[in-house]
C-alpha cells in the first residue's frame, strides 16, 4: 500500500492587530482508536511571507520561544498531541491589509521538515482604537 502525505490547505482570515489562537490536534488515522501522533522532541514554526516562494526574513515568524509576535505551545501526552498557535496583535497591527502566504512547519531546517498546513493568510483592515 502506498503512503503519501501533503500539507493541508488552510486559509486563515483575520483582522489586523487582533489576538488569534488556533489549536491543531494531531492523531494517527487508525480505524478504531486514532491515537495521538507522537510530537515529543519536535519543534514547530509558523511562517508568513509575502509570497509562497518568498525568501529572506519572513513577514511573521512564530516559534516555541515567546516573542512580541506570538508563541507556539506543543502538548504531547499519551492522550493528546496538540500545537497551539498564538498570534499576538503586534504581529499584524502594522501590516497592510492583503493576502500573504503562511505555513506551519514541524522540524524546519532538518531532513525531517514537514509542513502540516499551508495557504493564504488574508489580513483585513481593522481600524485600531486610540
Amino acid at each position: 500500500m502506498a503512503v503519501s502525505s501533503a500539507a493541508l490547505s488552510w486559509t486563515l482570515r483575520m483582522p489586523a492587530g487582533t489576538l488569534q489562537q488556533w489549536a491543531f490536534t494531531f492523531t494517527i488515522p487508525e480505524p478504531a482508536t486514532s491515537p495521538p501522533y507522537p510530537l515529543g522532541g519536535s519543534f514547530f514554526e509558523w511562517v508568513v511571507r509575502d509570497t509562497a516562494t518568498g525568501a529572506g526574513t519572513p513577514v511573521i515568524d512564530i516559534t516555541q520561544s515567546a516573542t512580541a509576535a506570538g508563541q507556539i505551545t506543543v502538548t504531547s501526552t499519551p492522550v493528546l498531541s496538540q500545537v497551539l498557535l498564538t498570534i499576538y496583535p503586534a504581529a499584524t497591527v502594522t501590516l497592510p491589509p492583503g493576502t500573504y502566504e503562511q505555513s506551519l512547519w514541524m522540524n524546519p531546517g532538518t531532513t525531517g521538515a514537514y509542513s502540516w498546513v499551508s495557504g493564504p493568510l488574508i489580513l483585513a483592515g481593522n481600524p485600531q482604537p486610540q
